[in-house]
């Protein structure tokens, strides 16, 4: 994989989006849910946010994907995640997991820990505390959107914690901060694309976990569709920041969401794949 070809594959994700319009199921938190809906909405995708056990079986099996987001994590979701993750590993549905404050409590680190044991997820997507964490590594989580990889001596260590756990799991890792990192185990992806005013408003993180989860649903290649994902959000943080203040930037972001595709990602994205 090089960089040429992950632009050539991101390309064929997002017109696939648009065609098929994929059904993204989602057991996420009650502070992003509706951003969550609407990135998947905006994008071409159909979501779909149940956490209902007595029906999470005919809805995880009509769906393309699933998104698992801890962030208001209590013992009812965390039972339906457990439920909807099986069925969907069952089913071959892709599961894409947010480990949003792992670390931050022994419940939340718990969780994690019992849902990648028991049922391991196609994509993990987090900041580098909360990856940190799910490495078992010494991490200290302030809150759900501490530091990422800050591009300051940080990204060959970074490189490395998303390599080896990838290989460990058997699952795609994204690391994501100033600069995100996604790895399979094989290939690096680094990703520069973003904006500071990504991080000042709440629900950014989770949206990406959402963004992966929809081009996940449209292709087996889950390395590109992660980094696809993650290229979209650093794209339309910087098209939006043209946008004074923070109400505005959060409303030109589902704007420039909706208007992604591959053209835009070859112009602006300051991508590089090993």
């Amino acid at each position: 994989m090089d960089t040429k070809q992950m632009y050539s594959n991101s390309t064929e994700i997002l017109l696939a989006i648009r065609e098929r319009k994929p059904i993204i199921h989602q057991i996420t938190n009650y502070v992003t849910v509706q951003d969550c809906a609407n990135v998947v909405l905006a994008m071409g995708g159909s979501p779909i946010m149940a956490d209902a056990e007595q029906e999470l079986e005919d809805i995880v099996c009509l769906s393309n994907a699933l998104v698992i987001n801890i962030g208001t994590l209590n013992d009812r979701t965390r039972s339906s995640m457990f439920l909807a993750a099986r069925i969907a590993r069952d089913h071959g549905i892709p599961i894409i997991l947010d480990p949003v404050g792992a670390g931050a409590s022994s419940y939340r680190t718990n969780t994690i820990q019992s849902l990648i044991s028991d049922l391991v997820p196609t994509v993990i997507r987090g900041n580098l505390s909360e990856i940190r964490s799910v490495a078992q590594m010494n991490s200290h989580t302030l809150g759900v959107d501490s530091a990422g990889c800050d591009g300051s001596g940080q990204v060959e260590q970074t490189k490395k914690i998303a390599w080896n756990l990838s290989r460990k799991l058997g699952c795609i890792i994204a690391i994501t901060g100033k600069i995100d990192i996604v790895s399979d185990g094989i290939s690096i992806a680094i990703i520069e694309n973003g904006h500071p005013d990504l991080t000042q408003i709440t629900g950014t993180g989770c949206m990406s976990t959402a963004m992966v989860g929809t081009c996940c649903a449209v292709s087996n290649d889950y390395f590109s569709a992660t980094v696809t994902a993650l290229l979209g959000m650093g794209i339309a943080g910087e098209l939006a920041s043209v946008h004074a203040g923070l109400g505005n930037f959060h409303t030109a972001l589902f704007d420039h969401f909706s208007k992604l595709d591959g053209a835009l990602l070859k112009q602006r994205g300051n991508l590089y794949v090993r």
